[in-house]
């Protein structure tokens, strides 16, 4: 048991050191902080040797001097930059590649170096029964976000892979030549982090529909409470309106009202594919279960019996007896006109689809409402 914590315990340590470096290296490459000028120089180093010592000199070493003379300081710091991260291993005693054992060869197999944990690794395809899969991958990273992708290989064994958009073509080519190296067993680090990042990145709609099947949760649970109080206020036969259940009858409406406004803010938000995509056709799907949900809970919601009163008033008592905008039953009231506006939202949609029969039954709920409005107002 010591042992294998032991083991657990250096794999971790291994594993954090990983994402450190990841870490740096995302924000060596890909960070907004301006980078230094290159120095000045001529269009060609070549003027810059100096030719006293060119009979010293054979071909190897003044072609070294150009190339020396050519190279851009950024380019220079970054590979030193990318040391000081990661210690490199020595590319001359390295002949084979430690993942999948193919010998490198300066032009058909060339050697690199995994950013992160600095061995020696090919970048060949794979190839059955050699490489199940590439023995490294390169990586981009977004400057504001750090958000990491994969980097697909423009080029295979020398040939430059064909693409049909010449836009894509030119942004692919740009995250190859920004692509940092890394191998494959260090692309768990990266898994990771692109997995920590997509957990935490909910899109809005996702937010939204998870809001709306609480919201459901939440109905359907005070739905058989709800209908008990009903069944037992109408058993007694009381003239006076229990408050446990007005109270929870305008809870329901509200929550009906909060999940319709939901179900058709998801309706309305923009599709990336367009209209006929797959997200759509879902969000389509999301709003029609939710009329049907609504539908189903809404029609049979019965309205409280008001007290009985002895005498109707005249239409001159009625007017006097409007409620004030900012009292308590013009409060009372609100959510029944905002159930009144809902079922005759629900009535037309009926009549659209020539669904005569929920029509019948969603007028007898509508007259229903009215007439609790009109009780409450001559309360």
């Amino acid at each position: 048991m010591e042992i294998r914590a032991a083991s657990r315990s250096s794999v971790k340590i291994e594993m954090e050191r990983l994402e450190r470096r990841l870490d740096k290296l995302i924000d060596l490459h890909f960070s907004h902080r301006p980078k230094p000028p290159p120095a000045a120089r001529r269009a060609s180093s070549f003027f810059d040797l100096d030719f006293s010592d060119l009979k010293g000199k054979g071909a190897a070493d003044l072609w070294r001097g150009v190339v020396d003379a050519r190279a851009q300081d950024g380019v220079v710091d970054i590979r030193a930059e990318e040391q000081r991260i990661t210690p490199w291993e020595e590319d001359k005693d390295v002949t084979a590649c430690p993942l999948c054992k193919t010998n490198f060869h300066p032009l058909t197999n060339r050697k690199h170096h995994c950013r992160t944990c600095g061995r020696v690794i090919c970048s060949l395809p794979p190839k059955p029964n050699v490489r199940p899969q590439t023995c490294s991958i390169l990586f981009v990273a977004d400057p504001s976000t750090h958000r990491v992708e994969e980097v697909p290989e423009t080029i295979d064994y020398g040939v430059r892979k064909r693409t049909t958009s010449t836009n894509q073509k030119g942004k692919d080519e740009d995250k190859f030549l920004k692509g940092v190296r890394i191998c494959r067993d260090c692309r768990k680090v990266l898994m990771k982090r692109q997995y920590i990042e997509e957990t935490q990145r909910v899109p809005l709609f996702a937010r939204l529909y998870e809001a709306l099947i609480s919201l459901e949760e939440e109905i359907e649970a005070s739905l058989p409470a709800f209908q008990e109080l009903l069944l037992e206020y109408e058993k007694a036969e009381a003239n006076t309106i229990d408050p446990e259940a007005t109270a929870n009858r305008k809870r329901l409406i509200e929550s009906f009202a909060e999940y319709d406004a939901l179900a058709k803010r998801i309706g309305s938000l923009p599709t990336p594919g367009g209209k006929g995509s797959s997200q759509d056709r879902l969000q389509s799907a999301i709003v029609s279960r939710a009329s049907m949900f609504l539908h189903k809970n809404m029609i049979p919601l019965r309205s409280l019996k008001p007290p009985k009163r002895a005498a109707t008033p005249d239409p001159a008592q009625l007017k006097e007896g409007l409620p004030d905008p900012d009292s308590q039953v013009a409060m009372n009231l609100q959510p029944l006109l905002e159930q009144e506006a809902m079922v005759e939202g629900f009535i037309q949609e009926a009549q659209k689809l020539r669904k005569f029969e929920d029509v019948k039954t969603l007028k007898a709920n509508l007259n229903e409402i009215r007439q609790e409005i009109a009780a409450m107002s001559v309360n």
